[in-house]
C-alpha cells in the first residue's frame, strides 16, 4: 500500500455554518474510519485546512469528492507526498475550531495572529496541524483525567 499525506485549504461556500461543519465532521469520522484514511481539520467562520493520511486511493478519492462538494470553494493543494507513516495515526478526524487556537501557534506559523491557510506553506501548514493537533490530543487528555478523577 503506498500512503500518502495531503493537505489543502478552502474557503466556506456562502451560507456554510457551524451546524454543517458538524455534519462534516460527523460524516468523515465514519467515511475515514471505513476507508482507512486519518487526520485533522482545522476550521474559522471562513477557512477550512485539512490533512489526510492514508492509502493513496483513499486519499485521492477523498480529496476528489471535497473539490466537488459546493459547501468548499477556491480549494488549494498545499502538500501531496508519499509518507512512511502517519502523523495522526489514532485521529479518523482530529477537529479544531478555530477559538481553540493560541495567539502562540498563530504567530509562529503565519505573518499575523489570524489564521488564514492560504499565507502558509506546506511545511508551515504541517507543522501548524501538528502543533495544533497535539494540544488538542493534551486538552482532550486532561479532560478524560478530570472525568477519571471524579
Amino acid at each position: 500500500m503506498k500512503m500518502v499525506r495531503l493537505i489543502y485549504a478552502s474557503r466556506f461556500s456562502r451560507g456554510v455554518g457551524p451546524n454543517d461543519v458538524q455534519n462534516i465532521v460527523k460524516v468523515s469520522r465514519k467515511h475515514n474510519e471505513a476507508m482507512g484514511v486519518t487526520g485533522v481539520l482545522c476550521y474559522d467562520p471562513h477557512f477550512f485546512l485539512q490533512c489526510l493520511e492514508g492509502d493513496r486511493d483513499a486519499v485521492n478519492e477523498l480529496y476528489n469528492h471535497i473539490i466537488m462538494d459546493d459547501r468548499h470553494q477556491d480549494v488549494r493543494l498545499l502538500e501531496y507526498s508519499d509518507v512512511d507513516q502517519r502523523v495522526f495515526p489514532s485521529w479518523f478526524m482530529a477537529y479544531v475550531r478555530f477559538d481553540e487556537l493560541t495567539k502562540p501557534i498563530l504567530l509562529k506559523y503565519g505573518a499575523t495572529a489570524t489564521f488564514d491557510p492560504y499565507t502558509m506553506s506546506a511545511r508551515q501548514a504541517l507543522g501548524f496541524i501538528q502543533e495544533i493537533a497535539e494540544e488538542r490530543y493534551n486538552f482532550l487528555e486532561k479532560e478524560r483525567q478530570k472525568l477519571v478523577e471524579k
